[in-house]
């Protein structure tokens, strides 16, 4: 119970962080400014294949197929007793790392805060507002906090914490891995301007939370 306490207690100041970090720093525009061309008005990244085929509909695809073939894995496993707390834990995740996604798309389509590439500031016309500011009279498409792609990055938490009591040294792996392909499905967006660095961190904080909370 005190280690599950400060677990609580990290994730809070976690969270603080990233509200801190969007509504007081200049970090997010200055990030998104680095792949943006002001002379076109335009993110260059946006529509190449690399960042939009291969980083973003590729990475989506990756995880997608991860987690079918844990659901194989997990169905091969029902007939051997001696493994199942290994099947309990790829259960976990499979029930957990969806549901992670699914809060994170839920919270995306009430975000009333635009994606940079709508916004005035990056060629687009919406007004651009911080966390908790009041709602401007053009706020435009909104949906875009916290970052919907970068879920399939991060729902891998899930496996993290399904792991953690019976195999660290694997866990630990399955972390490293989660990081990484976090790490880039975030920069993809950053990189094609439809995301700023605090919808990258919220989604990171979200699918850590959730697997955190269901464990």
């Amino acid at each position: 119970m005190r280690a599950a306490r400060a677990e609580l207690g990290w994730l809070a100041a976690a969270l603080a962080l990233i509200i801190l970090l969007a509504r007081y720093t200049p970090l997010d525009h200055a990030l998104t400014g680095l792949f943006y061309d002001p002379v076109t008005q335009r993110f260059p990244l946006k529509d190449q294949a690399l960042w939009a085929v291969v980083m973003h509909t590729g990475l989506k695809y990756l995880s997608l197929a991860l987690w079918f073939a844990l659901l194989l894995w997990w169905i091969s496993l029902r007939r051997q007793p001696a493994r199942q707390p290994l099947r309990r834990a790829i259960g976990f995740t499979l029930l957990v790392a969806p549901l992670a996604s699914l809060i994170v798309s839920s919270l995306r389509a009430i975000s009333p805060h635009s994606c940079p590439w709508d916004l005035s500031v990056f060629g687009g016309s919406a007004e651009y507002f911080r966390f908790f500011d009041a709602v401007p009279l053009n706020p435009g498409p909104g949906r875009c906090a916290p970052s919907g792609h970068v879920a399939s990055g991060f729902v891998w938490f899930a496996g993290y914490f399904a792991l953690r009591d019976i195999d660290r040294q694997t866990a630990r792996y399955v972390l490293a891995f989660t990081l990484v392909l976090g790490a880039l499905t975030g920069l993809t967006q950053l990189a094609r301007g439809a995301h700023f660095l605090s919808h990258v961190l919220l989604t990171a904080w979200i699918c850590f939370a959730v697997a955190w909370a269901c464990d």
